[in-house]
Protein backbone atom coordinates (compact mmCIF):
# COMPACT_ATOMS: atom_id res chain seq x y z
CA UNK A 1 0.00 0.00 0.00
CA UNK A 2 1.00 3.43 -0.69
CA UNK A 3 -0.06 5.73 1.78
CA UNK A 4 -1.29 9.58 1.14
CA UNK A 5 -1.94 11.12 4.47
CA UNK A 6 -4.54 14.03 5.02
CA UNK A 7 -2.52 16.54 4.87
CA UNK A 8 -1.07 15.87 1.23
CA UNK A 9 -4.54 15.43 -0.35
CA UNK A 10 -5.41 18.75 0.87
CA UNK A 11 -2.46 20.55 -0.41
CA UNK A 12 -4.39 19.43 -4.01
CA UNK A 13 -7.31 20.50 -3.03
CA UNK A 14 -5.45 24.10 -1.81
CA UNK A 15 -3.19 24.04 -4.89
CA UNK A 16 -6.38 24.45 -6.92
CA UNK A 17 -9.21 26.23 -4.91
CA UNK A 18 -7.11 27.72 -2.11
CA UNK A 19 -10.04 30.43 -1.24
CA UNK A 20 -13.46 29.73 -2.84
CA UNK A 21 -14.65 28.45 -5.92
CA UNK A 22 -15.68 31.38 -7.00
CA UNK A 23 -17.73 30.22 -10.08
CA UNK A 24 -19.62 28.00 -8.05
CA UNK A 25 -20.54 30.89 -5.17
CA UNK A 26 -21.74 33.48 -7.57
CA UNK A 27 -24.17 30.66 -9.03
CA UNK A 28 -25.52 30.16 -5.80
CA UNK A 29 -25.43 26.43 -6.00
CA UNK A 30 -23.18 25.86 -2.41
CA UNK A 31 -25.83 24.08 -0.77
CA UNK A 32 -27.82 22.19 -3.53
CA UNK A 33 -27.14 18.60 -2.96
CA UNK A 34 -25.66 16.94 -5.45
CA UNK A 35 -24.49 13.69 -7.06
CA UNK A 36 -21.11 13.42 -8.89
CA UNK A 37 -20.02 9.93 -10.95
CA UNK A 38 -16.52 9.16 -12.38
CA UNK A 39 -17.25 6.87 -15.85
CA UNK A 40 -14.63 5.29 -18.32
CA UNK A 41 -15.01 5.80 -21.42
CA UNK A 42 -12.31 2.89 -22.26
CA UNK A 43 -10.79 -0.12 -20.86
CA UNK A 44 -8.61 1.23 -18.14
CA UNK A 45 -6.35 -0.01 -15.24
CA UNK A 46 -7.71 1.62 -12.13
CA UNK A 47 -5.43 3.17 -9.97
CA UNK A 48 -5.86 6.13 -7.10
CA UNK A 49 -9.46 5.97 -6.77
CA UNK A 50 -9.22 5.38 -3.24
CA UNK A 51 -7.13 8.86 -2.71
CA UNK A 52 -9.55 10.52 -4.84
CA UNK A 53 -13.19 9.23 -2.90
CA UNK A 54 -10.76 10.68 0.15
CA UNK A 55 -10.16 14.24 -1.75
CA UNK A 56 -13.91 14.36 -1.45
CA UNK A 57 -14.58 13.19 1.83
CA UNK A 58 -12.27 16.20 3.00
CA UNK A 59 -14.35 18.40 1.36
CA UNK A 60 -17.70 17.05 3.27
CA UNK A 61 -19.19 14.17 0.55
CA UNK A 62 -19.70 11.02 1.29
CA UNK A 63 -18.46 8.00 -1.22
CA UNK A 64 -21.27 6.03 -2.56
CA UNK A 65 -19.13 3.72 -4.07
CA UNK A 66 -15.44 3.41 -5.42
CA UNK A 67 -14.21 0.54 -7.54
CA UNK A 68 -10.51 -0.50 -6.29
CA UNK A 69 -7.09 0.06 -7.53
CA UNK A 70 -5.68 -2.56 -9.81
CA UNK A 71 -8.87 -3.62 -11.39
CA UNK A 72 -9.21 -3.99 -14.78
CA UNK A 73 -12.58 -2.05 -16.05
CA UNK A 74 -14.17 -2.04 -19.23
CA UNK A 75 -15.33 1.07 -21.14
CA UNK A 76 -18.58 2.81 -19.55
CA UNK A 77 -17.68 0.95 -15.72
CA UNK A 78 -18.84 3.52 -13.25
CA UNK A 79 -15.81 3.75 -11.24
CA UNK A 80 -16.25 6.73 -8.05
CA UNK A 81 -19.71 8.54 -7.35
CA UNK A 82 -20.14 10.65 -4.04
CA UNK A 83 -22.94 12.97 -2.96
CA UNK A 84 -22.62 16.05 -1.20
CA UNK A 85 -22.81 19.88 -0.85
CA UNK A 86 -22.42 21.56 -4.97
CA UNK A 87 -19.90 23.71 -3.90
CA UNK A 88 -17.85 20.71 -2.61
CA UNK A 89 -18.10 18.33 -5.54
CA UNK A 90 -17.36 21.01 -8.40
CA UNK A 91 -14.46 22.02 -6.02
CA UNK A 92 -13.05 18.33 -5.85
CA UNK A 93 -13.68 17.88 -9.36
CA UNK A 94 -11.21 19.12 -12.00
CA UNK A 95 -8.56 18.38 -8.96
CA UNK A 96 -9.57 14.51 -8.85
CA UNK A 97 -10.40 13.91 -12.37
CA UNK A 98 -6.84 15.31 -13.00
CA UNK A 99 -5.35 12.65 -10.52
CA UNK A 100 -7.27 10.10 -11.94
CA UNK A 101 -6.81 10.79 -15.73
CA UNK A 102 -2.98 10.78 -15.10
CA UNK A 103 -2.71 7.87 -13.15
CA UNK A 104 -4.99 4.98 -14.73
CA UNK A 105 -3.29 6.21 -18.10
CA UNK A 106 0.02 5.22 -16.00
CA UNK A 107 -1.56 1.93 -15.09
CA UNK A 108 -3.15 1.34 -18.01
CA UNK A 109 0.00 1.51 -20.22
CA UNK A 110 2.05 -0.76 -17.26
CA UNK A 111 -0.65 -2.99 -17.45
CA UNK A 112 -0.52 -3.47 -21.01
CA UNK A 113 3.79 -3.53 -20.91
CA UNK A 114 3.18 -6.15 -18.19
CA UNK A 115 0.94 -8.14 -20.09
CA UNK A 116 3.41 -7.96 -23.27
CA UNK A 117 6.53 -9.04 -20.94
CA UNK A 118 4.24 -12.39 -19.45
CA UNK A 119 4.12 -13.38 -23.08
CA UNK A 120 8.00 -14.81 -22.97
CA UNK A 121 8.02 -15.80 -19.19
CA UNK A 122 8.15 -13.84 -15.31
CA UNK A 123 10.72 -10.83 -16.30
CA UNK A 124 9.71 -8.17 -13.72
CA UNK A 125 9.00 -4.74 -15.69
CA UNK A 126 10.96 -2.51 -13.31
CA UNK A 127 10.36 1.31 -13.84
CA UNK A 128 12.88 4.10 -12.59
CA UNK A 129 12.50 7.61 -10.55
CA UNK A 130 13.08 9.61 -13.41
CA UNK A 131 9.57 11.48 -13.21
CA UNK A 132 8.53 14.93 -12.26
CA UNK A 133 9.47 15.57 -8.96
CA UNK A 134 6.65 16.07 -6.67
CA UNK A 135 4.96 13.08 -8.38
CA UNK A 136 6.91 10.03 -6.70
CA UNK A 137 4.15 8.43 -4.60
CA UNK A 138 1.31 9.09 -7.50
CA UNK A 139 3.32 7.76 -10.01
CA UNK A 140 4.82 4.68 -8.02
CA UNK A 141 0.91 3.45 -6.83
CA UNK A 142 0.00 4.07 -10.38
CA UNK A 143 2.72 1.38 -11.91
CA UNK A 144 1.95 -0.88 -9.09
CA UNK A 145 -2.16 -1.35 -10.11
CA UNK A 146 -0.46 -1.69 -13.46
CA UNK A 147 1.78 -4.97 -12.10
CA UNK A 148 4.85 -3.43 -12.48
CA UNK A 149 7.64 -2.73 -9.54
CA UNK A 150 9.94 0.06 -8.73
CA UNK A 151 13.43 0.23 -10.24
CA UNK A 152 14.48 2.21 -7.50
CA UNK A 153 12.55 4.31 -4.99
CA UNK A 154 15.56 6.62 -4.64
CA UNK A 155 19.38 6.91 -3.69
CA UNK A 156 19.33 6.12 -0.42
CA UNK A 157 17.66 2.25 -1.33
CA UNK A 158 20.39 0.82 -3.91
CA UNK A 159 23.43 0.70 -5.24
CA UNK A 160 24.08 1.34 -8.94
CA UNK A 161 27.28 2.27 -9.96
CA UNK A 162 27.27 4.42 -12.97
CA UNK A 163 30.21 5.71 -15.47
CA UNK A 164 29.98 9.37 -13.51
CA UNK A 165 30.91 7.52 -10.62
CA UNK A 166 33.70 5.71 -11.97
CA UNK A 167 35.40 8.37 -13.45
CA UNK A 168 35.77 10.04 -10.21
CA UNK A 169 37.04 6.78 -8.25
CA UNK A 170 39.14 6.29 -11.27
CA UNK A 171 37.43 4.43 -13.71
CA UNK A 172 36.96 0.78 -14.09
CA UNK A 173 40.06 -0.72 -13.17
CA UNK A 174 39.13 1.20 -9.65
CA UNK A 175 36.08 -0.91 -9.23
CA UNK A 176 37.51 -4.50 -7.54
CA UNK A 177 38.77 -2.65 -5.01
CA UNK A 178 35.59 -0.51 -4.71
CA UNK A 179 33.11 -3.47 -4.65
CA UNK A 180 34.97 -5.02 -2.17
CA UNK A 181 34.79 -2.01 0.65
CA UNK A 182 31.38 -1.41 -1.01
CA UNK A 183 30.32 -5.28 0.16
CA UNK A 184 32.22 -4.75 3.44
CA UNK A 185 30.07 -1.57 4.14
CA UNK A 186 26.49 -2.44 3.10
CA UNK A 187 26.53 -6.64 3.41
CA UNK A 188 23.27 -6.49 2.95
CA UNK A 189 23.34 -4.82 -0.38
CA UNK A 190 23.75 -5.76 -3.86
CA UNK A 191 26.09 -4.27 -6.12
CA UNK A 192 24.61 -3.52 -9.57
CA UNK A 193 27.27 -1.73 -12.49
CA UNK A 194 25.78 -0.33 -15.84
CA UNK A 195 27.98 -1.66 -18.98
CA UNK A 196 27.69 -0.48 -22.40
CA UNK A 197 29.08 -3.92 -23.73
CA UNK A 198 30.28 -7.28 -23.06
CA UNK A 199 33.65 -6.60 -22.12
CA UNK A 200 32.70 -4.23 -19.36
CA UNK A 201 30.48 -6.30 -18.00
CA UNK A 202 32.61 -9.35 -17.88
CA UNK A 203 35.25 -7.11 -15.92
CA UNK A 204 32.66 -6.26 -13.28
CA UNK A 205 31.28 -9.58 -12.74
CA UNK A 206 34.57 -10.14 -12.11
CA UNK A 207 35.24 -7.43 -9.75
CA UNK A 208 32.10 -8.86 -8.02
CA UNK A 209 29.41 -7.15 -9.25
CA UNK A 210 25.82 -8.46 -8.48
CA UNK A 211 24.04 -7.79 -11.30
CA UNK A 212 25.02 -5.93 -14.53
CA UNK A 213 22.85 -3.32 -16.36
CA UNK A 214 22.85 -2.45 -19.37
CA UNK A 215 21.72 0.40 -21.66
CA UNK A 216 20.40 0.97 -24.89
CA UNK A 217 22.05 -2.75 -26.22
CA UNK A 218 20.38 -4.26 -29.95
CA UNK A 219 18.24 -7.35 -28.58
CA UNK A 220 20.12 -9.60 -30.82
CA UNK A 221 23.63 -8.04 -28.91
CA UNK A 222 22.32 -8.52 -25.95
CA UNK A 223 20.81 -12.09 -26.58
CA UNK A 224 24.55 -13.36 -26.81
CA UNK A 225 25.90 -11.60 -24.22
CA UNK A 226 23.36 -12.77 -21.77
CA UNK A 227 23.76 -16.55 -22.70
CA UNK A 228 27.69 -15.82 -22.52
CA UNK A 229 27.60 -13.96 -18.80
CA UNK A 230 24.93 -16.92 -17.31
CA UNK A 231 27.22 -19.32 -18.65
CA UNK A 232 30.81 -18.02 -16.33
CA UNK A 233 28.28 -16.46 -13.85
CA UNK A 234 25.65 -17.96 -12.80
CA UNK A 235 24.71 -16.13 -10.07
CA UNK A 236 24.76 -12.90 -12.06
CA UNK A 237 21.44 -10.54 -12.83
CA UNK A 238 21.24 -8.88 -15.87
CA UNK A 239 18.95 -5.89 -16.47
CA UNK A 240 18.80 -4.12 -19.39
CA UNK A 241 17.47 -0.46 -19.89
CA UNK A 242 17.13 2.51 -22.56
CA UNK A 243 15.56 2.08 -25.25
CA UNK A 244 12.12 0.06 -24.15
CA UNK A 245 9.33 0.27 -26.10
CA UNK A 246 5.92 -1.47 -26.03
CA UNK A 247 6.61 -3.13 -29.93
CA UNK A 248 9.83 -4.07 -28.87
CA UNK A 249 9.41 -5.18 -24.93
CA UNK A 250 8.43 -8.59 -25.45
CA UNK A 251 11.69 -9.36 -27.84
CA UNK A 252 13.79 -8.23 -24.74
CA UNK A 253 11.69 -9.92 -22.31
CA UNK A 254 13.27 -13.18 -24.33
CA UNK A 255 16.36 -12.10 -24.40
CA UNK A 256 17.92 -14.14 -20.97
CA UNK A 257 17.63 -10.77 -18.59
CA UNK A 258 16.04 -11.06 -15.61
CA UNK A 259 14.68 -7.83 -15.24
CA UNK A 260 13.30 -4.61 -17.70
CA UNK A 261 14.15 -1.22 -16.36
CA UNK A 262 12.22 1.34 -18.30
CA UNK A 263 10.46 5.07 -17.50
CA UNK A 264 8.82 5.95 -20.28
CA UNK A 265 5.49 4.80 -19.16
CA UNK A 266 5.03 8.10 -16.79
CA UNK A 267 4.49 9.87 -19.96
CA UNK A 268 1.61 7.53 -20.89
CA UNK A 269 -1.78 9.06 -22.32
CA UNK A 270 -3.96 10.15 -20.44
CA UNK A 271 -6.91 7.73 -19.42
CA UNK A 272 -10.09 8.76 -20.84
CA UNK A 273 -12.55 9.28 -18.39
CA UNK A 274 -15.92 10.90 -18.15
CA UNK A 275 -17.37 12.98 -15.06
CA UNK A 276 -21.27 13.69 -14.42
CA UNK A 277 -22.44 16.49 -11.59
CA UNK A 278 -26.37 16.09 -11.41
CA UNK A 279 -28.62 17.59 -8.87
CA UNK A 280 -30.56 15.63 -6.41
CA UNK A 281 -33.91 16.61 -5.22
Amino acid sequence: MVWFSNEEIAQWINEDAPLVDLTSHLLGIEAQYCELTVTTRLPTCLTLTEEAARLFEQLGADTVFCELSGRQVDAGTEILKVTGRGDALHRGWKVAMNLLETGCGVATATADMVAAVQQAGEIPLLVTRKHAPGMKKQLLKAVLSGGAYPHRLGLSETVLIFDNHLNVIGGREALPAAIRGMKAAACEKKITVECDHLPQAIQAAEAGADAIQFDKVPVGDLTLWCKSLKASFPTLSVLIAGGIRRDNVEAYAASGVDGIVLSSLYHAKPADLGVSIQRLD
